[in-house]
């Protein structure tokens, strides 16, 4: 199996040192300190550490790293794996012992190998998925109900903590420390650090763009021999699909359609596989199991909310097994590194950083032409905009819980880092970061150990760094949205995909769904874990008249992100 996965464990116990072999994995390093049992996929660092997972240099082009010379790994070692962030880029975690007692765990920028960690007696447990011992229900794991509240008003907001009770995650861009029994976290890679730094016109900017993608995802590609890829014919899906082919790459594509014509993406989707040579296969979500009464993904530590991952989850499956694949790749990211924008920020950038007149005016008329709205409705938001610069941390969305117990779940929780704007930055840095924060999470709908890796190319750091750079005007030049992207790969997309003006979605499998068991939906919701828990805003007769009296689409789709949070947490309590 081509994915890497890893467990570790701090201050190990006597059994544990002598242990060849855990939960199948091999003994990959044994140190005074740490023992850590991996996959294939790891780089020795000299006799102090290991690393587990894939590793690419900076370079252009890029090229995979499968060993460290002498002073490569001298310098990881004597920067205590800060030079991991600032050479390199992937999808890895890195462990690291010290001369000086301290035994440090790095994750890279992207997230895409997840670290999580928790304390067992005296010692310190990590692992890159739950699950398995000492991660299991059986290892005491229980449901942290205050997380668990805080996450179903804002996925986004908490930082290190996950739903289950003494279990934490290692943020991407962060080490944390372990010496005389302390965790101390550290920094060592913000997007802050990259928003504010570009004077590059919006044509430099999208050649680069090109060549990053192209790179990156050459680098990927070349790690596997056979990858499937989830295709919609929308502009970031597609762009993955044109430097996979463009890199020569094994691909099979899938794309998933629903009942409704806005969720019916074939048409598009097909004109991407022509354009690329890809064999593409297409799948309504009403033909595979979609249960309520099962969790979505069973061992995350944080519930997966949305039932129509369990389709594709299938489909992905039966694929998985037919063609031998190694990778699942998908567009996942984009929008959000892209900085997709449908509002009046890009011209409240301007003024604040002082254009000049006519460049101000400029946006003005792009945010029109992206919007459709006339230039007094523009102004008064931007006016609305000037007049409440104050922003809060997150946005959440609090239907359906109970206000009370929310407020104090929440005071209970910290922020992410990411949140909290950085003094001096356009608030256009503060939505592209608080974008990208949405995009991260997602680790993947199956078992490390039995299938292969989801991976993300467009969250890779060389393309997050570059479009952090990018002015928020920029992402909206000439009334396009991510128009930077849009430049990047003209010439190489096809023309209808790039003029395509709207995208679909499952909603309309979601709304089926959702009314074909609603009265199964509010059952559940009247008796299990959040109204136990008094997450719930209301109960029995008076939930379901809530429902009629205020119904409209988003309802359904927010009760049943509430029951599969709801059959998540009865797993993890009840089995």
């Amino acid at each position: 199996m081509n994915t890497p996965r890893f467990v570790a464990w701090t201050h190990g116990r006597e059994f544990q040192a002598t242990r060849a072999e855990l939960d199948g994995l091999p003994l990959i390093f044994e140190g005074d300190r740490m023992n850590v049992w991996g996959s294939e996929h790891f780089i020795s660092i000299k006799d102090q550490g290991c690393l587990v997972g894939h590793l690419f240099t900076r370079s252009l082009p890029s090229r995979r790293i499968t060993s460290f010379s002498k002073a490569e790994a001298d310098r990881i070692i004597a920067s205590k794996g800060a030079s991991l962030i600032r050479e390199y880029w992937g999808g890895y975690a890195a462990f690291l012992q010290t001369r000086l007692g301290v035994t440090r765990i790095v994750r890279d920028p992207s997230g895409t190998l997840p670290v999580y960690w928790r304390r067992v007696a005296d010692e310190v447990v990590l692992a890159a998925e739950l699950g398995r011992m000492p991660f299991r229900r059986e290892d005491g794991l229980r449901v942290d109900s205050d997380a668990l509240a805080t996450f179903l008003w804002s996925p986004q907001f908490a930082g290190r903590q996950t739903c289950i009770a003494g279990v934490s995650e290692l943020l991407p861009g962060f080490a944390i420390d372990f010496v005389a029994k302390q965790a101390i976290e550290k920094c060592l890679w913000s997007p802050w650090d990259y928003v504010g730094t570009c004077h590059r016109s919006a044509v430099d900017n999208a050649e680069m763009l090109r060549s990053i993608v192209l790179d990156t995802i050459r680098g990927w590609s070349s790690c596997f021999e056979s990858i499937l890829l989830g295709m919609s014919g929308g502009l970031d899906s597609t762009i993955v699909a044109a430097a996979l082919a463009n890199a020569g790459a094994t691909t099979h594509g899938l794309t998933m359609f629903g009942p409704d014509h806005n969720g019916d993406e074939r048409s598009y989707a097909t004109i991407a596989a022509d354009a690329f040579g890809i064999s593409l296969r297409a799948e309504a979500y009403s033909d595979w199991p979609a249960r309520l009464d099962t969790p979505v993904v069973s061992d995350s530590p944080r519930p997966f909310l949305a039932h129509f991952v369990q389709p594709i989850a299938h489909v992905r499956d039966q694929i998985f097994r037919e063609k031998s694949l190694d990778a699942f790749f998908s567009g996942n990211g984009g929008d959000n590194v892209f900085c997709s924008l449908n509002s009046v920020t890009p011209i409240v950038d301007r003024i604040l950083a002082r254009n000049r007149p006519g460049a101000i005016i400029e946006t003005f008329g792009d945010v029109a032409r992206l919007t459709n709205a006339d230039m007094f409705t523009i102004g008064r938001f931007v006016l609305a905009r000037f007049a409440k610069r104050r922003r809060e941390l997150t946005n959440g969305d609090a239907s359906f819980l109970d206000p009370d117990r929310l407020a104090r779940a929440a005071a209970h929780m910290s922020p992410h880092p990411w949140l909290e704007a950085k003094p001096g930055t356009l608030p256009g840095a503060n939505v592209h970061i608080r974008k990208l924060r949405h995009a991260l999470g997602n680790d993947g709908f199956h078992s490390r150990a039995t299938h292969p890796p989801s991976i993300a190319p467009l969250l890779a750091q060389p393309i997050v760094e570059l479009c952090l750079t990018i002015p928020s005007w920029q992402w909206v030049g000439g009334g396009v949205d991510r128009s930077v992207a849009h430049k990047a790969f003209s010439g190489l997309i096809p023309k209808a995909l790039l003029e395509r003006k709207s995208g679909g979605g499952p909603s309309g499998f979601v709304h089926q769904l959702y009314h074909q068991n609603e009265a199964v939906v509010l059952r559940r919701l009247q008796s299990g874990f959040l109204q136990e828990h008094g997450i719930l805003s209301a109960s029995g007769d008076a939930l379901r008249s809530h429902v009629r009296a205020g119904y409209h689409s988003l309802n359904a789709q927010r009760l049943l992100a509430l029951l599969a949070a709801d059959t998540w947490a009865n797993h993890w309590e009840r089995g």
